[in-house]
């Protein structure tokens, strides 16, 4: 499945965005996927390069662009579903393609979901368009998982822009060994506890009626990309650390168990830096 769209951020102190919520529900619905809390858990494990080519054309603002993203929708620790996406960007417009992988047995082999390669992912697709393009991404970039980001969504449906979504992410944080858990220890907030970024998806204009709330809450649209701050917030500007962290050979299944207490030394220490 792929969806072209635009995507308009704003970041908004939390009481405004529940005003803001309460204004725009006299022309929208909840999604009907969320939970009693008006919400449902996000999180993904994002492929990169071993440069992080992505992480870079981002930051540089290079015209066309794309992530790569292992993706669960999440209630209660369980994953209720897990997709594969090419999420590409090419100046304003966003294209995203998605995969549903049918079966979460995947997390079930790994204990670091942080660890899963892409092939692996890939060998549980049917033969799509989208499944051939990834497998020729994989062949020609050898993409690594990267980086867990992970984030509370408030889902609207407006009642008659059937094209448009308008979110609200809250309490995001990036690093954690897993999809379905949130873990304290490991996990950073990369957002200010009081904060959110709202969203507009849409293939069309903004209807008036938003247009209107917007300017009500003089907002301004900004840029924000949680795969690169999460990088920035784990690894250091740049990504400094991944090239420290680790090298860039296939996983084996002995990466499969928990860290040892060796695995899990300072990253700092290492003494061998990859050029990046």
């Amino acid at each position: 499945m792929a969806r072209f769209r635009h995507e308009l951020k704003y970041i908004l102190e939390l009481h405004e965005a529940d005003e803001l919520f309460e204004d725009a529900l006299q022309y929208c619905d909840w999604d009907p996927h969320v939970s009693e809390t008006h919400s449902y858990e996000i999180a993904s494990i994002y492929y990169d390069t071993s440069d992080l080519r992505f992480y870079y054309d981002r930051e540089e603002s290079v015209g066309y662009r794309r992530k790569i993203r292992l993706r669960s929708y999440n209630r209660q620790g369980k994953v209720l579903a897990l997709f594969i996406e090419i999420k590409e960007k090419h100046k304003q417009f966003v294209f995203k393609k998605r995969i549903n992988l049918r079966s979460t047995d995947i997390l079930n082999r790994y204990e670091r979901h942080d660890r899963i390669p892409l092939g692996e992912v890939l060998e549980e697709l049917e033969d799509t368009a989208e499944a051939r393009e990834l497998r020729y991404l994989e062949d020609r970039l050898h993409l690594h998982p990267v980086m867990n980001i992970r984030y509370h969504r408030r889902p609207l449906i407006p009642r008659y822009e059937h094209d448009m979504r308008i979110t609200l992410d809250t309490r995001i944080t990036a690093g954690g060994h897993r999809l379905d858990r949130y873990d304290e220890e490991r996990e950073k907030s990369i957002i200010a506890p009081d904060q959110g970024v709202f969203e507009v998806k849409t293939n069309q204009a903004i209807p008036v009626w938003l247009q209107s709330i917007l300017c009500r809450y003089q907002v301004t649209q900004t840029r924000y990309s949680k795969y690169c701050l999460g990088v920035d917030e784990i690894y250091g500007r740049g990504g400094r650390k991944w090239f420290l962290e680790r090298d860039f050979s296939s996983l084996s299944s002995e990466e499969r168990r928990p860290p040892s207490k060796e695995e899990e030394k300072p990253i700092d220490n290492l003494q061998s830096v990859a050029s990046g």
